[in-house]
């Protein structure tokens, strides 16, 4: 066996299309100890079904020329292998073809040649009913079972391929580039290191962590360089402004994820309750070690796939009139019924409908918001579905005519109730979906459903190499800017969560789940909070209106990171009917008005809680 030499990894960004800093990256590509590979991932369901249902890009292709064109420059002219996943947002196989072209175009433009291997998924519905009819299939997460006309009113399904289809093409040693479709996110990493002969569990957990770019440095960055060993990586971002710390690695496992500790994935379970952060004396690195990976017994991929369920139309304004204000409940009432006078049809199920996002008056979090404030203005947003654009268009039509006109209590203004910013009044936004499958489902042979095509993709004759350029590399650091940031003193006497925390975040886990993490300012911070014995299921229950505690998936404190998570089920579904937060970026508010009084340092036990503040 080959003597094991340390490599790095380059990652630009967390989403290939999002960009990043040139002067960044050519400093990494032009060190005296340059990458082994530039790996990014391209995909996510965060969007929610629409990019799998349409086939739609995530980014412009604007945007992938930008990004790909010094990535395909230092694979020509260095020798650097390039591997991107889930190509185009929702990796479906038009996608893939998609991106190759974009990499053809380039590679023509510029006399580069390159062989590419890519990575499709091969399966059908057929395949899929028979595996759920054997009981082969199991819900994801928490999503409801799987049942057959899911399947088969799937417009597109794809399933996320592991390291395996990626370590077969890397196994042709004169394969440049890999593109692939919907991967789960960490596979390239995992495939490239254990193909150097990196150690599985090593393999997963820098993928887990680098497949977001420098979301683990402080301040969050986009760029950032991993150093592999046999059993250990070293993390470095790009930015001369940014460090790694042992906290900001530990806490990225927190990121999108349900729990921190134990990290799912095709073929086995990542366990980080054993891993050890050290920072490294360049003050800005982070060496991790110690994680675990434990193979399940039976080898599961995820399949993703969507169901159109109509079409929408939309319009928005401004309401600025006190009167009107005061009445808004009543009166979007008396709105629905006039236009469902006009469209008897909306009495019936799956019959159009119309919802409205009131922006000033509960738009985000709707029923469950717990705060209520006076507004002198309210933005109306109109969501109106229908089985086609004709019906949504015209339901949107009559529905925009009577909340311009429609009469309210106290009514003084009769000229109009509502401002219009834009014309025309109503735009038809085309076909809107769900997420129908969102599964795991058991294979024989992770390569099974996933075939690999070698294309020759550029220039046919591209004579001799091209000279590298040069480019100047950036200072390392600035000293002054990436100083540890001291947590002040914690002040006596009950303090906000606001108060005590670095980051307070939400973020969907997936399109059946929200998770909400704190990571605590210092380590006095956490066991504060800790020990005061507010964020519990109680507390979360009550400021979420969630129905039952069987609804909450996670509560738990996570001491690497100085941090508290909580994961639980939507309430709505993601991207479709009646979104109010697509990402899930919004739902942390309530977390921050959150007390804790003060709590003997000593005690072990608890002092009862104060109540939230209003």
């Amino acid at each position: 066996m080959a003597e094991f030499r340390p490599f790095k990894i380059f990652t630009p960004n967390g989403i290939l299309g999002y960009g990043y800093n040139e002067d960044e990256f050519w400093s990494v590509i032009d060190d005296p100890d340059p990458p082994a590979a530039i790996i990014l991932d391209a995909g996510s369901t965060d969007p929610g079904p629409y990019l799998l249902g349409t086939g739609k890009t995530l980014c412009s292709r604007e945007s992938y020329i930008r990004d790909l064109k010094p990535i395909l420059e230092a694979c020509a002219t260095r020798n650097i292998k390039f591997l991107v996943s889930s190509v185009g947002g929702a990796g479906t196989n038009l996608q893939i073809d998609f991106t190759t072209d974009i990499i053809t175009e380039i590679a023509i433009a510029n006399k580069w040649h390159f062989r590419v291997a890519a990575i499709k998924f091969e399966g059908n519905r057929d395949t899929v009913l028979q595996s759920l009819r054997a009981g082969n299939i199991q819900s994801c997460s928490s999503a409801p079972a799987l049942k057959d006309n899911d399947v088969q009113n799937a417009c597109c399904v794809v399933a996320q391929m592991g390291p395996e289809p990626f370590m077969k093409a890397l196994a042709d040693p004169s394969v440049d580039i890999i593109v692939a479709g919907r991967s789960y996110d960490p596979s390239p990493f995992i495939a490239f290191c254990m193909h150097r002969g990196v150690e599985e569990a090593t393999a997963w957990h820098v993928g887990k962590i680098i497949e977001c770019g420098a979301l683990c440095a402080v301040p969050k960055g986009r760029s950032i360089v991993a150093t592999m060993y046999e059993d250990c990586f070293d993390l470095t971002p790009t930015g001369p402004s940014q460090r790694c710390t042992p906290v900001s690695v530990a806490a990225h496992t927190l990121y999108e994820k349900s729990r921190p500790d134990q990290l799912p994935g095709p073929g086995g379970v990542l366990y980080l309750d054993a891993c050890t952060y050290e920072a490294l004396p360049d003050e800005r690195s982070v060496r991790v070690r110690g994680s675990r990976f434990l193979k399940s017994e039976h080898y599961e991929i995820k399949l993703e796939g969507v169901e159109q369920i109509g079409y929408r139309t939309i319009y928005i304004g401004g309401i600025r009139d006190p009167i009107l204000i005061d009445n808004i409940d009543d009166f979007l009432v008396s709105v629905k019924s006039f236009t469902t006078e006009a469209f008897p049809g909306m009495k019936q199920p799956g019959g159009p409908q119309i919802t409205f996002h009131l922006y000033g008056k509960n738009a985000v979090m709707g029923a469950w918001e717990t705060e209520s404030h006076e507004v002198h203005e309210i933005g109306v947003l109109a969501e109106v579905t229908a089985a086609t654009q004709h019906t949504a268009d015209a339901v949107a039509s009559y529905s925009r005519t009577m909340l311009l006109h429609g009469s309210y209590e106290g009514q003084l203004a009769t000229g109009g109730n509502i401002a219009f910013p834009l014309t025309p009044l109503e735009t038809s936004i085309g076909p809107v979906f769900k997420f129908s499958m969102y599964h795991l489902m058991k294979v024989s042979d992770p390569l099974r459903f996933f075939s690999t095509k070698i294309l020759e993709v550029g220039a046919a004759d591209v004579g001799a190499p091209q000279p590298s350029v040069r480019r100047p590399i950036l200072p390392l650091k600035h000293p002054e800017m990436v100083k540890e940031v001291v947590a002040a003193p914690l002040r006596p006497g009950p303090i906000s969560i606001q108060d005590l925390a670095k980051v307070v975040r939400s973020k969907n886990a997936g399109p059946f789940e929200i998770t909400l993490d704190i990571l605590f300012a210092s380590r006095q911070a956490f066991e504060r909070v800790k020990k005061a014995g507010v964020l519990t299921t109680s507390t979360i229950r009550k400021l979420y209106r969630l129905q039952s505690a069987d609804d909450i998936v996670v509560l738990m404190f996570f001491p690497p990171a100085l941090a508290w998570k909580c994961t639980f089920k939507r309430p709505w579904p993601q991207g479709s009917i009646g979104e109010r937060d697509t990402f899930g970026t919004q739902l942390h508010a309530p977390l921050l008005s959150i007390m804790v009084g003060e709590v003997d340092a000593n005690s072990d036990l608890p002092s009862p809680p104060l109540s939230m503040s209003p």
